[in-house]
């Protein structure tokens, strides 16, 4: 064992100079640094609907409050957001919903909420697995084929 154990006095070492008598600075960034910085970091690109043209922020809601496509896009994209209002319109009824979202949301809903529905119904797997015959959509013919069972 050639080499010596030798012990460092702490006090000698804040004084000692270690080489590095001055920081080395890090660069600035440059101009276009910071823009590609900025564009990957905090801009965020909307989806575009493609029936009226409108931008969407699927992180609030619609900014064209009257346009059908936007709402309907909205509640198409967001199936949790839909179930969650949905268990509270079964929770707490039209007047929650309307505290915490608004009479514009809720009428939007419940537009979204018939056309879904009446979509599903209309479907002939839905029909014969509810066990109805024929067509539940069309009232004319229910009401000729249940006022022409009663005349014969």
């Amino acid at each position: 064992m050639d080499e010596a154990i030798t012990t460092v006095n702490p006090e000698a070492l804040v004084d000692a100079d270690l080489g590095a008598s001055k920081p080395v600075p890090e660069p600035k960034p440059t101009l276009a640094q910071v823009k590609a910085w900025r564009a990957a970091n905090f801009t965020v690109r909307h989806s575009t609907v493609n029936a009226c043209g409108h931008k969407l922020d699927l992180r609030q809601f619609p900014s064209n409050a009257n346009c059908w496509p936007c709402w309907e896009a909205f509640f198409s994209v967001n199936p949790e957001g839909v179930a969650s209002v949905h268990q509270l319109l079964l929770e707490g009824g039209t007047k929650a919903v309307i505290a915490l979202h608004g009479a514009k949301f809720i009428r939007m809903f419940g537009r979204f909420l018939q056309q879904k529905l009446l979509k599903e119904y209309a479907s002939p797997a839905v029909q014969a697995a509810s066990g109805i015959e024929g067509s539940i959509m069309n009232v004319t013919e229910e009401k000729e084929a249940s006022l022409g069972s009663i005349s014969s």
